[in-house]
């Protein structure tokens, strides 16, 4: 089933009466770590995202074997593409924010099938399907864009029934082939909307990764690695705001803050505790939304 997950951020900032101008008096702190005073806006939007993990409707198993969770209850409409907040039929930044987080789990679940994590990769295999592509189909036709759930089920099958290696590699192949030619349906998109996409991947990010980690524990191995798989994503995507023309400044402090929050995945399988506070990521992407502002 598909997640419906409520995450209060900027936007929760900006209502309560904080200016944008505000926001930014300090943009030297864009590039840093959270400073206590012009900056505490951000960090107020960051853990504000937090508090709004009481509205997701379940937050999914504990973290298993091998790195794999309990896939978790999933209700609610649009899943995570819902984040972009806008119709991906009609909007080309909300369409490629949807293929980009089914390339999030697939990184991760190649990664997971090649250290022999077969279990755990199954699951991010079948999820680009199960979670992502029922509400991807329409925009795909609005775009006269041959879909590809044939393909997402062979894969998700070929890894379940243990497949050979080679046999994985030709049918992932195949859907990076269709994700491609879905990503160039779009042309060439704007610096605004490659950091609109970058800005959606790490707020994804963000709330999986308030899911999976509770006091500093690993609580949800699946949510752990969906998050490091968006922001893995998101990081390539950095290369494409580049290539777009975006202002050099903006692009250094979006690659400032994927940085900084590099430490929130010690390995691909979770250890039991870490070091990490969701509220980094969520103040990421903050600091990613600011730093894009201004991009065409």
């Amino acid at each position: 089933m598909e997640k419906r997950k409520i995450w209060i951020g900027l936007g929760a900032a900006l209502l309560s009466g904080t200016t944008l101008s505000a926001a930014a008096a300090a943009p030297a702190a864009l590039g840093q770590r959270p400073q206590l005073t012009a900056d505490r806006t951000l960090l107020a939007a960051g853990e504000a995202g937090e508090a709004g993990e009481a509205a997701k409707v379940e937050e999914g198993g504990e973290a298993g074997e091998g790195g794999e969770a309990g896939e978790g209850g999933e209700a609610g409409e649009g899943g995570e593409g819902a984040k972009a907040a806008a119709d991906p039929a009609e909007s080309d930044a909300a369409f490629l924010t949807q293929i980009a987080l089914m390339r999030g789990h697939l990184a991760v679940g190649a990664d997971l099938y090649a250290e022999g994590a077969v279990d755990a990769a199954i699951t991010h295999m079948k999820h680009p399907e199960s979670e992502l592509y029922a509400g991807l189909k329409p925009a795909l036709d609005a775009r006269g864009v041959e879909g590809f759930a044939a393909e997402l089920s062979a894969l998700a099958a070929a890894v379940a029934n243990g497949a050979g290696k080679q046999a994985v590699a030709e049918a992932r192949d195949d859907v990076m082939a269709a994700l491609d030619r879905a990503d160039a349906a779009v042309g060439s998109a704007s610096a605004g909307e490659i950091a609109s996409v970058i800005h959606h991947l790490v707020k994804t990010a963000a709330e999986e990764y308030s899911i999976a980690v509770k006091d500093g524990a690993v609580v949800n191995a699946h949510e752990y690695q969906d998050a490091l798989g968006f922001v893995r994503v998101a990081r390539r995507w950095t290369d494409r705001l580049e290539d777009a023309g975006a202002d050099a400044e903006a692009v250094g402090r979006i690659r400032h803050q994927l940085d900084e929050v590099k430490p929130a995945w010690p390995s691909l399988i979770p250890p039991k505790t870490v070091e990490v506070d969701p509220s980094l990521l969520h103040g990421a992407a903050a600091r990613i939304e600011i730093a894009a502002l201004g991009l065409n």
